[in-house]
């Protein structure tokens, strides 16, 4: 095996490490939101009947491009732990915003913020995992 081979190896392994780490990130991003992550501590969705929690989904519109969404129209009171008094924005800014208790018990609010908040501590979990465990440093 000469140079050039050595080089189109290592340049492969590369390939295989970068795009197991951007799955690795989409993954621990979407468990994050929806289970909650010790990594950045979302709680992950409250449940009532479930719905929210089984409709956010991973969408890949391109090979370097993840979105996590979910098209259920209550999600952002849930994620801000409020709603908005009144059914136009007009009539909330004059009456404000009512405070929701959690009752489930499990989740809570904030885990898509606290995702956001905690990505670089999911990139570094991650590449970790696939760095460390070719070099044999990581279990």
């Amino acid at each position: 095996m000469g140079f050039a081979d050595d080089i189109r190896a290592f340049n492969r392994k590369i390939e295989t490490q970068e795009r197991d780490i951007f799955t690795g990130v989409v993954d621990l991003a979407h468990e994050s939101i929806v289970e909650g992550s010790q990594v950045t501590g979302a709680p992950g969705q409250p449940v009532d009947t479930g719905r929210l929690k089984a409709n956010w989904i991973k969408d890949y519109p391109s090979k370097n491009e993840a979105v996590i969404s979910t098209n259920v129209e209550y999600a952002p009171y849930i994620e801000d732990g409020e709603r908005r008094i009144g059914s136009d924005a007009y009539y909330a800014t004059k009456h404000g915003t009512q405070k929701l208790y959690l009752r489930s018990e499990v989740g809570g609010f904030h885990s898509v913020a606290l995702t956001l908040a905690g990505f670089d501590k999911i990139v570094d979990a991650v590449t970790q995992r696939v760095i460390g465990n070719e070099s044999g440093s990581a279990s």
